[in-house]
């Protein structure tokens, strides 16, 4: 007897549904937070480099007409991560010196930097810990012989934004909180940082995987894109980066030192282009 064939649906409609409560928290968690939005630019140069025929050129003319962001993207293209025989001179070839899931990691992390403030030393440190761990995502995916740029970076980078939400809305209340306590975050903001997060990062157009991980990177136990997160987590804690200063850094081993030596390595060469 033939076999069936798979189900190729079921993903779709998971992700669907996943999109549907998001958008629904969404707007009952604006209530209750200063949810910041995608600048214009980053969210419409988004949108076309994932159209199957985007060109270069088209994406740079959107991007040019912001010129923070116009400049973050040549100022990483001419970094020694992309070091090329002759450096970028125009906005289009350093669009395809990047490439497009590269140009997508900077207009989120352009968007997301934005909104840590540098004059607020709380938002400063939840934008270190934020890249620590995206770094340290993009370095756990390499190990995984997966592209860096990708899911791994944007998740993490915005798995703990809506801890920034919380002390935008309210920086007195933010205080008051503990490390991870997800029934005191919602009885005063209305929800949890990650499911914030979650929903934040979906009403800015990312894939379902970042949704996801983005609100389960404190489940018992977290699975999937959510367990890298986790575990990238606690690799910037063990850079000094934690997200807050009394979180403990967990020990470290043999098997981990290299990663993290690796990580550390990285944050301190790459912090300053987002900066």
């Amino acid at each position: 007897m033939a076999s069936s064939p798979p189900d190729t649906a079921a993903p779709a409609v998971a992700a669907d549904d996943t999109r549907s409560k998001t958008r629904a928290l969404y707007s009952r968690l604006a209530e209750h937070c200063d949810l910041p939005p995608m600048p214009a630019v980053a969210s419409q140069a988004m949108r076309l480099v994932r159209e199957p025929d985007a060109r270069a050129e088209d994406v740079a003319r959107v991007v040019a007409t912001d010129a923070a962001i116009a400049a973050r993207v040549l100022q990483i293209s001419r970094s020694a991560m992309y070091a090329r025989s002759r450096a970028p001179r125009t906005l289009g070839e350093a669009i395809v010196t990047l490439g497009f899931q590269q140009l997508q990691k900077i207009l989120v992390a352009a968007s997301a930097r934005a909104a840590y403030r540098v004059d607020d030393a709380v938002a400063q440190r939840l934008w270190a810990h934020s890249l620590a761990t995206a770094l340290a995502a993009d370095e756990l995916a390499a190990v995984a012989r997966e592209a860096r740029g990708g899911a791994s970076f944007l998740a993490g980078l915005l798995h703990d934004v809506g801890r920034l939400v919380f002390h935008i809305t309210d920086p007195a209340a933010y205080l008051t909180l503990g490390y991870c306590d997800d029934a005191a975050e919602t009885a005063v903001f209305g929800g949890s940082h990650a499911v914030v997060g979650a929903c934040l990062a979906e009403h800015w157009g990312l894939d379902s995987d970042v949704v996801e991980s983005i609100m389960g990177h404190h489940g018992a136990p977290p699975t999937g894109l959510a367990l890298r997160i986790a575990d990238a987590d606690r690799i910037a804690a063990q850079i000094g980066c934690g997200e807050v200063e009394a979180q403990a850094e967990p020990p470290e081993t043999p098997e981990t030192a290299g990663l993290v030596a690796r990580v550390a390595a990285t944050f301190e060469a790459e912090r300053g282009l987002f900066d």
